[in-house]
């Protein structure tokens, strides 16, 4: 499955989405499509500020499509009324987002042998780690030498999991389950 192919099943998911308003959190909305992607020229800039190059489905995701064009809705289950609409963008936007996500590359550092341990155990060579890039809130690209590796990890503190042993497939995890 390409990122177009997710990108198309996801936006169709998203004008079924209905609203719930029994749980606590934001949720996508209905109707929200993917924002334009960016160009070539932009992706090589945002390489240059990362300061390594990008796995290639991270490219593709990039050229295909940035962001949701519509913010994420959060709903007071016990107060309907007491609505309240992100700020943030579903994934980061850089280079916009670049200082604003370093928590995250601040976050795995500290914890880095949980993170590695995590990669090892799915079957990852560490010693191949080039870089991270924070995808959306707490869930991070991790960069290796090899360009054809895309692993996703979520990292909450000490405690990181795999999300997805490729991008593709935390596309798939991420947008597919609303």
């Amino acid at each position: 499955m390409t990122v177009k192919d997710i990108k198309y099943k996801a936006e169709k998911k998203f004008k079924k989405i209905k609203l719930r308003d029994d749980v606590w959190g934001f949720q996508i909305q209905p109707n929200t499509k993917f924002t334009k992607g960016i160009s070539r020229k932009e992706i090589d800039q945002l390489q240059v500020l990362f300061g390594f190059d990008f796995p290639w489905d991270y490219r593709e995701m990039l050229l295909v499509f940035s962001n949701l064009d519509i913010p994420m809705i959060s709903i007071n289950p016990e107060n309907e009324s007491d609505i309240e609409y992100s700020e943030n963008n579903f994934f980061y936007n850089y280079p916009e987002d670049y200082e604003k996500s370093r928590w995250l590359i601040n976050d795995i550092e500290e914890f880095k042998i949980e993170a590695e341990a995590a990669l090892a155990e799915a079957g990852f060579d560490v010693s191949q780690i080039v870089g991270y890039i924070p995808m959306y809130n707490h869930r991070a690209l991790v960069v290796f030498k090899d360009k054809y590796l895309s692993p996703v990890i979520s990292v909450w503190g000490s405690d990181i999991i795999m999300l997805g042993n490729n991008l593709k497939e935390y596309l798939k995890i991420e947008l597919f389950r609303y």
